[in-house]
């Protein structure tokens, strides 16, 4: 669902940004999510939702420097 998501982005300059984003983080959002739900049948759902709420502030996440951008990332996957 969320690849689908990806692709139906307008610019192939913002696929390219979250799908990087998506390779380079997702195990740090499935480690936090599971540390806080501790279901692991529900684990993918909430990662998931979190790249998608990722998706809409994608101008503001690419002027973020790295170690903000990790706990951006953080502590989006911690509110949904």
């Amino acid at each position: 669902m969320l690849v689908t998501i990806i692709a139906a982005l307008e610019s192939d300059d913002d696929k390219a940004f979250m799908l990087n984003l998506y390779k380079d983080y997702y195990g740090l959002v499935r480690k936090t999510v599971y540390n806080i739900i501790l279901d692991p049948d529900n684990v993918e759902d909430l990662i998931n939702d979190t790249f998608i709420k990722l998706i809409e502030k994608i101008s503001l996440l690419r002027t973020l420097e790295s170690c903000r951008l990790a706990a951006y990332v953080v502590y989006t996957s911690r509110s949904v």
